[in-house]
This record gives C-alpha cells, sequence and structure tokens, in this order.
C-alpha cells in the first residue's frame, strides 16, 4: 500500500532535490569539459545535457518551498526520476552520435519515446493520487 501513496515529508523531498543539483552539476561540468576538449566540434546535446536534470531540481525545490505540498510516492517518483534520466541518457547519446556524424535517429528516438512514456506515467500517478487524496480528504470534512 506504501507505493500508492503520497509523501509529505520534507526530508525526502529536499534529499532527491539534492541528488538532482549533483546530477545537474555533474552533467555541467561534464559539457563544460567537453567543450575544452572538443577541437571545434560542437554538439548542443553534450553541452545542454544538464538542462534535463535541472527539471528535477526545480520540481523538488517547488514541493520542498510549499510546506502543505504532498510530493510524489514511490511509484510516481519512480516514474519521474526514471523519465528524466532516459532523457538525460538519451541527449547524451544524441551527442555522441552527433560529433560522429552518425544518423542513427530509431536508437535515439527509442531514448526519446520510453522517457516521455516514464515520465508522462509518473506525472499522470502523481496527478492521480494528488485528486484521489484531495476527494478523500473533502468526504472527511
Amino acid at each position: 500500500m506504501i507505493v500508492f501513496t503520497l509523501i509529505n515529508d520534507r526530508k525526502v523531498f529536499k534529499r532527491n532535490m539534492f541528488i538532482y543539483i549533483g546530477v545537474t552539476l555533474f552533467c555541467a561540468l561534464f559539457g563544460f569539459v567537453y567543450e575544452i576538449f572538443s577541437h571545434g566540434v560542437y554538439s548542443f546535446n553534450m553541452m545542454f545535457g544538464f538542462i534535463y536534470p535541472l527539471l528535477g531540481v526545480v520540481f523538488y525545490l517547488i514541493l520542498f518551498l510549499f510546506k502543505e505540498a504532498k510530493g510524489p510516492g514511490y511509484l510516481s517518483s519512480f516514474g519521474i526520476n526514471a523519465g528524466i534520466a532516459t532523457i538525460t541518457v538519451r541527449s547524451y547519446f544524441q551527442g555522441v552520435l552527433d560529433i560522429y556524424k552518425t544518423t542513427r535517429i530509431v536508437l535515439s528516438n527509442i531514448y526519446s519515446i520510453v522517457g516521455i512514456i516514464l515520465l508522462t506515467f509518473g506525472i499522470i500517478t502523481y496527478l492521480t493520487f494528488i485528486i484521489l487524496d484531495f476527494l478523500k480528504n473533502k468526504e472527511t470534512r
């Protein structure tokens, strides 16, 4: 039953936010080092791959700032986190393909489709649990 709930634990929001900050900083540093040693070969997917984990920072920062906000449970967190991770990996994979001038669009599209499906699943599950929680609390008042 714990899987199908919402979490109202600020420690969890803070921990997830710091994990995303660490991943964002790592990706930004990776893009910076890539740009230094790229020898004039640029890929925007490599340089701006940090933007996707930055969305996770913003999401958990918003939840952390609003004291009354209920965050995603384990099922929703899995979808959101896995979706962001998949889209981030797709960005770097596409960057490698761009550098080598390879046109393997199908492989990159698979990452995009799976990432969007996971992210959509996480967001829809989260919104569903928020609506169900709101309706349950409305009945008890």
